[in-house]
């Protein structure tokens, strides 16, 4: 059962509003969109259904899955996609599923060529108005969030200011409702917890019947995992580095992805990185943010190929995703 809570706005009969409210007390269907004071559709709390009839429960953006990152015991809850922003609405958001990225389409102009091991790259001439490659936030820097082209690190200066500060529109649609993991939290849950060697992977999941379109990833595992009946899943790393070598290593149909999702596993897609309007790699790297500075012109980052994961630093200016956590209650 999931509970709506409906608030009519100014432009909505609020006569019509009572019809419905009673036709849902009598046992009714009703399946609408609520709106904020400014009309725009307002997506957190909505269930996803995804192929295969399982339905994923989302509220506010929160995944189930509960991962350690310290010996204390603490454990986080990742959002349920990486972080995206709307330039033209100054709007933070969630991707829509964990599989989703931008990539090559975080720039404007310019063409998509590919390197030898088939990852995509693009020249372009400026940022998109929807992104989701960004540069560390600094707390000083004019780059503010990272949002910018500068490859000049002092653009990014400062100690960091948290994306998760930010009101997230599916994501509670309030402020200050999540965060990023440090570097040493990032580098407990991939290597360090219970059992960490078994609960990570590389995998491709094929998004279409015939596998044309698909997202390289990397899989982390809950603590508590147990695998979905019917499937089976392989952890550690290909033997070599390249795009094809995720989908060698393993793949998962939609239909597959929607179960291991619902055992609380969480995907990193490849987006790749940018660098000032370059964005490289894409499907084959995976470059994620900490909330830890390495010095006055880097960071600490999670980054993945095919073959490997490891934290290391980062320049400030690379563009690089974002994926927010909530410590769970």
């Amino acid at each position: 059962m999931v509970r709506w809570d409906i608030t009519a706005t100014d432009n909505m009969n609020k006569i019509n509003l009572f019809k419905v409210l009673l036709f849902a007390l009598v046992g009714g269907t009703i399946t609408f969109t609520a709106c904020s004071p400014t009309n725009e559709p307002i997506t957190n709390n909505k269930p996803t259904a995804e192929p295969g009839g399982v339905t994923i429960e989302k509220p506010n953006g929160v995944l189930p899955g509960l991962f350690a990152i310290n010996e204390s015991g603490t454990q986080i809850q990742f959002s349920m996609g990486n972080l995206q922003y709307t330039q033209s609405t100054a709007t933070w958001s969630f991707a829509e599923h964990q599989y989703d990225f931008i990539g090559t389409d975080n720039v404007t102009g310019g063409s998509v060529s590919h390197y030898a091991n088939n990852s995509d790259s693009k020249n372009g001439t400026d940022l998109a108005d929807k992104i989701d490659l960004f540069g560390w936030s600094g707390s000083t820097g004019v780059a503010k969030w990272g949002i910018s082209i500068s490859i000049d690190y002092t653009d990014y200066s400062g100690n960091f200011k948290d994306w998760g500060q930010n009101v997230i529109s599916n994501g509670g649609n309030k402020a200050n409702q999540w965060r990023m993991l440090t570097e040493n939290e990032w580098y407990y849950l991939l290597n360090t917890r219970a059992n960490a060697s078994t609960l990570k992977g590389v995998a491709r999941i094929n998004l279409n019947a015939d596998g044309s379109e698909y997202a390289n990833g990397l899989i982390l595992l809950p603590d508590n995992w147990t695998a979905p009946a019917g499937i089976s899943f392989k952890s550690g790393f290909a033997s070599e580095w390249s795009v094809q070598a995720y989908a060698d290593y393993q793949t998962f149909t939609l239909e597959e992805w929607s179960k291991l999702e619902s055992a609380g596993v969480v995907f990193l897609p490849a987006s790749g990185f940018c660098y000032g309007t370059d964005v490289d790699y894409v499907g084959n790297s995976g470059d994620y943010w900490s909330a830890t500075p390495y010095d006055e012109s880097s960071a600490w980052y999670l980054y993945f190929y095919s073959d490997e994961a490891y934290m290391s630093h980062s320049t400030r200016y690379n563009g690089q995703a974002v994926r927010l956590v909530q410590d769970a209650k």
